[in-house]
């Protein structure tokens, strides 16, 4: 018999829900995200997306979670997201099945066309679970790590060389804001160009407000978002996002350049500006996440980052 516990927001699920990813989630999201963090997310979630969170039980202890929820950053109400999580072993399974039986059930009587799932642990043991259930993998992501100490500027001096002969300019957003009064609306601007190029499995209808609190979070430092110039135009970023709980270890966000400054090295040249003075900060490693397709994969490899790991995204039609 299925055994859950409704998410209740209280600080203890917010600890248990921490503790639960810190065991179940692989490097480098393992001891990544704090209560704080956590807490600060769920807030976000705008009551259309009918978010729900569940602990899963076996045998009296609480070994894994499930949610469902509408995509904030896409909302469609024939689409409904969700994710598992528990530990990969065949004792499990009968817990697992009856709970993605339970999510599907949820997603029928919201009467949703196309339930997906999300992995954050690639591996063979959720792929073969998904695909069993009739789920058809629809998107791949590599995850991806440099270490800093690896690092070293003068390995890329062709690109910073070509780079310094041109007109363009890469600045911070720290640096920027003082110079533009609508720096908010520029930097919206140009984060949803370049989201439009990301392969990703929905169609994104990004609000500004939502990407606002999103981005601009308590945590976020302004010195982390580094930026290409033209002139008045800002034409390619690259940004980065902190963790309460690592000093040591940075997250890629967005990465991309306008369709119409392709084929510059503008992604690069920003890419390596930032790295280094990433390390000048004091970090150690950056790890990133690239859909299979994404040419910026490629471009990561060749300033030294390596595969760690795999996450997948699949649906099942209803």
């Amino acid at each position: 018999v299925l055994d859950i516990i409704n998410f209740d927001s209280s600080d203890e699920h917010f600890s248990l829900l921490v503790s639960l990813q810190d065991v179940l989630w692989p490097y480098p999201w393992k001891n990544w995200e704090s209560v704080e963090m956590c807490r600060y997310d769920a807030a976000l979630i705008p009551l259309k997306c009918k978010a729900q969170l569940d602990f899963i039980r076996y045998e009296g202890q609480v070994v894994g979670w499930g949610a469902t929820h509408h995509d904030q950053w896409g909302f469609d109400p024939n689409l409904l997201d969700s994710t598992l999580a528990i530990p990969q072993e065949d004792k499990y399974l009968d817990s697992a099945e009856q709970y993605l039986e339970h999510q599907i059930k949820r997603a029928r009587k919201m009467k949703v066309k196309i339930f997906r799932a999300w992995s954050y642990t690639g591996s063979n043991w959720y792929k073969d679970f998904y695909q069993r259930n009739g789920f058809e993998i629809s998107l791949l992501e590599y995850i991806s790590e440099i270490s800093l100490d690896k690092f070293f500027i003068e390995d890329f001096e062709s690109s910073v060389s070509r780079f310094k002969k041109s007109t363009y300019v890469i600045s911070n957003l720290q640096e920027l804001k003082k110079l533009n009064a609508d720096w908010e609306t520029k930097l919206f601007d140009l984060y949803e160009r370049v989201e439009q190029d990301v392969p990703i499995d929905l169609v994104l209808d990004l609000d500004f407000d939502f990407w606002k609190s999103s981005i601009f979070c308590p945590w976020f430092k302004e010195e982390d978002v580094y930026i290409v110039v033209d002139g008045e135009k800002w034409v390619a970023l690259s940004t980065y996002a902190r963790s309460l709980r690592s000093r040591e270890n940075i997250s890629t966000g967005l990465t991309g350049v306008l369709p119409e400054y392709r084929r510059q090295g503008l992604c690069s040249a920003v890419k390596i500006h930032a790295l280094w003075d990433l390390k000048k900060k004091g970090f150690k490693k950056v790890f990133t996440g690239n859909e299979e397709n994404n040419p910026m994969f490629q471009i990561n490899l060749m300033l030294g980052f390596k595969k760690i790991g795999e996450e997948f995204g699949c649906k099942l039609t209803l």
